[in-house]
């Protein structure tokens, strides 16, 4: 998750930062990566809209996430 959150933050600095020096490839790539894994995750919450306190679809989906970085979770 802390990977996830470093990668998202350089994701949204990245206009004002790329102005002033060359982003690395690799840096570039998780970035590129991210935010095809974000923007996918926001497609597929649109198109499976769900009731306030009844987000069941959407906690599994962030539960299975969490689960792939090793932590233990609780629904």
């Amino acid at each position: 998750m802390k990977h996830l959150l470093t990668v998202l933050m350089i994701a949204l600095g990245v206009s004002s930062i790329h102005a002033q020096a060359p982003i690395p490839a690799s840096v570039e790539a998780s970035i590129k990566d991210a935010q095809a894994r974000l923007i996918s995750w926001r497609r597929d919450i649109h198109q499976h809209p769900e009731l306030g306190n009844r987000e069941f679809r959407t906690a599994e989906l962030v539960a299975a996430h969490l689960r792939s970085l090793g932590m233990d979770v609780t629904t």
